[in-house]
């Protein structure tokens, strides 16, 4: 049986080798050599261009990531400036020039204009920043006259500009919106806009004004040429207002205008200018020159008795020691709007001194009829002056007498040739006086705040009395009461702090204190030794030199300036100072420290309140010390209150641009500049004190009763006596010791 399984098995492994041997003949080719070498090298072409393939594909990735990158840093880039640029220009535009150049009555036929209108052509420079739609107000057409729009751009590199038509053109044009000609695109560039504003010329006899306001941008230059022909002859006497600009004029030189120039304020949206006809003057001159006063005495130019005026008088009454001073204000205007050129008003009051008068264009004042109780002022004007208003400041002074209590009389001021004079009164002290009203007369009183503010602002002390009044002939009186003032602390110590170095023969001092002081100029040091010498002194960190003051047999002083290295506009202000006061010298024993004895070592004492006054005593450590005095039988170990330090008002000198920001850091930036060899020369030369001795400390609070004693009572300590042991005692006697 095993047999036949044996003989199956083996058919059965035969069978499956030659399965086996037919599918490995199946799977092997026979090929030839040049067959087989061909086919080689197609395979490794086929093999080096798929790595090729690959590695282009891998260097288009890397190639794209690296572009993704600089799009990404571009795009960051750009909205940053974009953020950065919209914070300075959050309208996506910004105006690069904007100027006036205007006609009136000009001769030549292009001009363009009619009789009394006159005409500006206003040239606006504009840059828009980004290409998107944006909005530019032009000019306010509820308020002007305009006509000629011309628009014209360039690119930001380009050099000329091209004219665009706002009717027709789709990405620039001109509408209406809100009352205003805008400007609405969407190209980035620059803009040019001209366009002419006609405005109609202001006259008042021989007075002319012309201007343009509600500009919406403010004109960096304005030039107006006014005709000067047979009929309207010679221009003259301009001013432009606003008061800030600066007018230049040209005269004419064989042409019929004459030009003026103005430059104005950055913040001005208005501008107005002024000039008289100098033909209708001379023939108002002519007929006026029979109409002068007569019998008194007059200054030029006084010609003003037929207009009709109004005037508004303020006054601030300052009450000081044995004086009155009077602020005065009058503000003359003219209802008729001519200009005026001379104004006349009278000061009543017994006494009174004219001390100044002021004003604008005010070409000079004179006193005319007077007697002890008024003086008549009379003020001219130049003939620039063109305005209908003008303004006087008037300021007198009244003596007072010596007296505790007295009435007076407050001066008053009337102004002539006027149709009605209103005005108000303020009365301040700046004394110790007290003031109180003893009688009045056509004036009413009221409360500060009903006051102007032009009056109130004027001072900075409170107001004790106010009036108001209707009827120029008013009066004041006072009734004063004088107070006597009593005298103050001028300067206090807050903290001292000696220290004291003692040798065999010699002691250096050292001290250091902060103060306050407000007029006080020296400060005594009292109680020095005789024998001090070798002085060095800081003030303020400032090297400062003592001067000698009282000096004795047992006692000298010294005065130390306290008006070294302040900060200067602060101690104008009048507030109190801090000093800080550096002292360094030496003195002599009177004799050399012997076995025992005693030592006077006061510190030095001020005839100023002290708060808190320390003291350091290094001894030397070879002796026993009691003390004795005013600080004290005892000292201590350590000192109780830290020892003061020097400050300094000195500032650094480093310079920094305009739009400069501060941080922390600056509080700590070194000095630019280096020491020089005057700076080295000027610091003071101390003598380095020796760390030797035992610290003593003392200290005493609130020092009011001048010097303050300490004496030191020195001793030699005692030998102590050799002693042997116990066990020689013993056997020996108490001789042994002594050998």
């Amino acid at each position: 049986m095993d047999f036949f399984v044996m003989i199956i098995l083996c058919c059965i492994a035969f069978a499956a080798q030659g399965v086996e041997a037919q599918q490995q003949a199946k799977s092997h080719v026979t090929l030839s050599l040049d067959e087989f070498e061909e086919l080689f090298s197609s395979a490794r072409l086929e093999e080096a261009q798929r790595r090729l393939l690959d590695q282009r594909k891998k260097h288009e990735a890397e190639h794209n990531r690296k572009m993704a990158e600089l799009q990404n840093e571009a795009g960051d880039a750009d909205i940053k400036a974009r953020q950065e640029r919209s914070r300075f220009f959050p309208k996506n535009y910004q105006v690069l020039q904007h100027t006036a150049s205007g006609s009136y009555n000009a001769s030549a036929a292009s001009s363009g204009v009619e009789r009394d209108v006159a005409s500006f052509e206003l040239d606006l420079t504009i840059r828009i920043m980004e290409s998107r739609w944006t909005m530019v107000p032009l000019a306010n057409t509820t308020s002007m006259v305009t006509s000629d729009w011309k628009v014209t751009w360039k690119d930001q590199a380009a050099s000329d500009f091209s004219v665009i038509n706002p009717v027709y053109d789709q990405d620039a044009m001109l509408v209406m919106r809100d009352g205003q000609q805008v400007l609405a695109t969407k190209k980035s560039g620059i803009f040019n806009v001209r366009f002419m504003v006609h405005t109609r010329v202001g006259k008042v006899r021989n007075l002319h004004a012309v201007g343009v306001s509600s500009l919406l941008y403010p004109l960096s230059g304005c030039t107006l040429r006014v005709a000067t022909g047979a009929k309207s002859g010679v221009r003259k006497d301009f001013s432009v207002s606003p008061k800030e600009a600066v007018l230049q004029v040209r005269p004419p030189e064989g042409e019929a205008y004459t030009e003026v120039h103005a430059t104005l304020p950055l913040t001005s949206d208005m501008f107005q200018i002024k000039w008289i006809d100098s033909v209708v003057e001379e023939k108002r001159e002519e007929s006026k020159q029979d109409d002068t006063a007569k019998n008194r005495t007059k200054i030029p130019g006084i010609h003003d008795k037929d207009k009709s005026l109004t005037s508004f008088h303020s006054v601030l009454h300052r009450v000081e020691e044995g004086m009155i001073r009077s602020f005065n204000v009058l503000e003359f205007t003219a209802n008729s709007g001519e200009s005026i050129s001379s104004v006349e008003f009278v000061v009543h009051g017994h006494g009174v001194r004219i001390a100044s008068v002021e004003g604008h264009a005010l070409q000079g004042w004179a006193v005319g009829d007077s007697d002890e109780s008024s003086s008549v002022i009379q003020a001219s004007f130049k003939t620039s002056q063109v305005g209908s208003k003008v303004t006087v400041q008037v300021c007198t002074e009244l003596e007072r007498q010596d007296s505790v209590e007295e009435e007076v009389l407050l001066p008053s001021v009337e102004c002539k040739n006027v149709l009605r004079q209103t005005g108000q009164v303020a009365i301040v002290k700046d004394a110790n006086v007290e003031v109180h009203e003893h009688n009045r007369s056509g004036i009413s009183p009221c409360d500060a705040s009903e006051l102007s503010s032009q009056l109130r602002l004027n001072t900075d002390r409170p107001i004790v009395l106010g009036y108001k009044y209707l009827n120029p002939r008013n009066s004041i009186v006072l009734n004063v009461t004088e107070h006597v003032a009593m005298e103050t602390l001028e300067a206090t110590i807050d903290r001292v702090h000696y220290r004291n170095v003692v040798t065999d023969k010699l002691s250096v001092h050292s001290l250091i204190l902060i103060m306050q002081s407000t007029k006080l100029q020296y400060l005594e040091l009292h109680g020095l030794p005789p024998s001090a010498s070798m002085f060095t002194v800081m003030v303020n960190s400032v090297p400062a030199k003592p001067v000698s003051g009282g000096q004795d047999k047992h006692d000298s002083s010294i005065l130390i300036p306290l008006l070294v290295g302040q900060n200067t506009e602060a101690a104008n202000e009048g507030g109190s100072m801090r000093t800080s006061i550096e002292l360094n010298y030496v003195s002599t024993h009177e004799a050399a420290l012997r076995h025992n004895g005693t030592l006077g070592l006061a510190p030095p004492h001020f005839s100023l309140p002290v708060s808190v006054y320390t003291a350091h005593l290094r001894l030397p450590e070879s002796y026993l010390y009691n003390f004795t005095g005013d600080f004290g039988n005892e000292s201590s170990t350590r000192l109780e209150y830290p020892i003061p330090t020097a400050f300094s008002y000195v500032t650094g000198k480093r310079v920094v641009r305009d739009d400069y920001e501060f941080s922390l850091v600056d509080d700590v930036w070194p000095e630019d500049r280096k020491e020089t060899a005057s700076d080295k020369k000027s610091e003071p030369i101390k003598i380095v004190t020796p760390k030797t001795g035992k610290s003593h400390y003392f200290h005493r609070l609130l020092v009011l009763d001048g010097a303050s004693k300490l004496h030191v009572t020195y001793s030699e300590p005692p030998k102590e006596e050799a002693s042997g042991s116990w066990w020689s005692k013993m056997l020996f006697g108490e001789k042994v010791a002594d050998v």
